[in-house]
């Protein structure tokens, strides 16, 4: 049974939860097949006036990073909760929020040794319902895993900085901090790969209160369609665009 809590963190991230089975066709697990994904990246491309299925690819990873990736982690680190959910029980809705099947996930709190279940728990969450869907992403569309990974990898810096602005609590402060290190040092079978994606992209100094660029382009200055004010991402690694950037 998940706290009252959970519901209401999540819907912040724009993370629904239902009590009804999901029927949609774009659940994550459907999202793993090639022929499944470059259909929504279509719908992505024409919704956000994107020049090809590359971009899209970047803007939905990005998207997504935020949706499952920070959401998880914002809950294991200020709560030592996570609301554990399979590529079976979440589906993306057309408002690009997603949905998940309260039947098929299960709130899971801290137990044990901190270090270990952390551990697991990034495991699970990396194996099962990023890494998998980052590779379907990159032979749908050629976007480079050095992007889709950063993409992942500067939503993570975000959410890390934020959390450490709004810490007041000193044991709060120094579990952000070891949070953000284990996911830069673990090793990379953690994340389901050969070798830890975010050694370099994770890159906040020891006071997580920097902002810093990145060091490849999401390509977000290519859409027609922004959903921002501006016309270039904030930590654009393009020295002549620094300045005009949009968060």
């Amino acid at each position: 049974m998940r706290p009252e809590w959970v519901e209401r963190e999540l819907l912040d991230f724009g993370i629904h939860i239902t009590d009804g089975s999901i029927t949609s066709g774009r659940t994550l697990a459907a999202l793993f097949s090639e022929e499944t994904v470059k259909r929504l990246l279509e719908a992505e491309q024409a919704a956000m006036h994107a020049p090809n299925l590359a971009v899209a690819a970047s803007m939905f990873s990005k998207r997504y990073a935020y949706l499952a990736v920070s959401s998880s982690l914002y809950l294991m680190t200020l709560y030592d909760g996570i609301y554990q959910f399979s590529p079976e029980a979440c589906a993306f809705r057309e408002d690009r929020k997603i949905e998940l099947d309260a039947t098929r996930c299960s709130f899971v709190p801290l137990e044990g040794e901190r270090h270990e279940w952390r551990e697991q728990v990034v495991h699970a969450l990396f194996t099962q319902c990023v890494t998998p869907l980052l590779d379907v992403l990159n032979r749908t569309s050629r976007l480079p895993y050095s992007i889709l990974w950063e993409n992942v990898a500067v939503r993570i810096n975000s959410l890390y900085r934020s959390m450490m602005r709004e810490a007041e609590d000193p044991a709060v402060k120094q579990r952000v901090q070891e949070d953000y290190l284990f996911l830069k040092q673990a090793a990379g079978d953690v994340f389901g790969a050969q070798q830890n994606p975010f050694r370099r992209s994770l890159n906040l100094a020891d006071s997580l209160l920097e902002t810093s660029n990145r060091k490849t382009c999401c390509m977000y200055y290519q859409l027609e369609k922004k959903s921002e004010s501006l016309d270039y991402c904030l930590v654009c690694p393009l020295e002549k665009k620094k300045g005009t950037a949009c968060s």
